[in-house]
């Protein structure tokens, strides 16, 4: 159990820098998943960072939800 625990790990921390590399680390350059372009794993591996708080979700205006790493969560 401890290896899938350490995977998970692992993929939540690559989601996390892909975002930053993309720029999404505001609410402001919040980024769709379409923009990320992630696959099926990835979504879900999103979802479980926005879930626990790593990664923050919000809609904009046209109902959109979007995705950035608040910079105060990785310190």
């Amino acid at each position: 159990m401890k290896m899938a625990e350490a995977i998970l790990v692992v993929y939540s921390r690559r989601l996390r820098e892909r975002l930053k590399k993309a720029g999404a680390i505001s609410k402001d350059t919040a980024k769709t998943v379409g923009e990320l372009d992630l696959n099926a794993g990835e979504i879900r591996t999103l979802k479980r960072n926005v879930g626990v708080g790593k990664v923050k979700e919000v809609t904009d205006d046209k109902g959109r939800k979007r995705y950035y790493v608040p910079c105060e969560a990785e310190k």
